[in-house]
């Protein structure tokens, strides 16, 4: 048995044969609540399918990430990367806070992506913080941090069409990256993964909701919202 390295609300990752790689296993657990996680079997598999279609996609337009291969169903092999202790969350309509905190019309268009950073701390329900804190407590230089930004943007418009293209709105996502050396100096490189459990996505017409949010209402509906996202990408399994 591998050695375990991490275990999160949703996936588990292992130390690999190599030094510069990580095994990180997709898991049937789905967070919906500060305190509340549900087993959702199958979920896993889904979403390492996705997630492996999205990054070489990514890969194919320039965008560095952290997939090596996916290696069976529930598994991917991952390049060690020094993760940032930050979110990128991109929004492009609004919604949740947005609706609540600032009393914005449910829905509103955004002329261009909104996007919030949070630090990567669950006890402390991954707070808001910007882009001065995250410099003067050096967890980023100036450098690093515009070049995320541009990265997330990138993603975001990209993704934003892909899904577009199977009838699917995306209304926001979160990401994450880390640095990694390259040989000659460091750069930033995506991690973790894109799915419907880091994703917004609703239905272009019929604004139904084909992700993690489904749980909300009703968990049992979590499994055919994801595959119905995995169909309309025209993933195989």
């Amino acid at each position: 048995m591998k050695e375990k390295i991490y275990k999160g609300s949703t996936k588990t990752l292992y130390q690999s044969d190599e030094d510069y790689a990580l095994i990180m296993s997709f898991d049937d657990t789905l967070k919906i609540s500060k305190d509340e996680v549900i087993e959702v079997s199958g979920k896993g598999v889904i979403n390492n399918s996705i997630s492996a279609y999205i990054m070489q996609k990514l890969d194919m337009i320039g965008i560095d990430n952290h997939l090596i291969e996916k290696t069976n169903m529930r598994q991917q092999l991952v390049q060690f990367v020094d993760v940032y202790p930050i979110q990128v969350h991109l929004c492009s309509l609004a919604c949740g806070r947005y609706v609540t905190d600032f009393g914005m019309e449910d829905g509103f268009v955004f002329d261009s992506p909104i996007i919030d950073f949070r630090i990567k701390n669950k006890e402390l329900n991954y707070p808001i913080i910007n882009e001065f804190q995250i410099i003067s407590f050096g967890w980023m230089s100036k450098y690093e941090l515009k070049e995320m930004k541009n990265k997330a943007i990138r993603i975001h418009d990209f993704l934003a069409g892909l899904f577009a293209t199977a009838q699917i709105r995306m209304v926001d996502i979160k990401l994450e990256f880390g640095r990694v050396f390259n040989g000659d100096d460091f750069m930033s490189m995506l991690v973790d993964e894109i799915s419907p459990d880091t994703c917004k996505l609703w239905d272009m017409e019929s604004n139904e909701k084909l992700c993690y949010e489904v749980a909300q209402d009703n968990p049992e509906k979590v499994i055919a919202a994801y595959q119905e996202v995995q169909k309309r990408l025209n993933i195989k399994k």
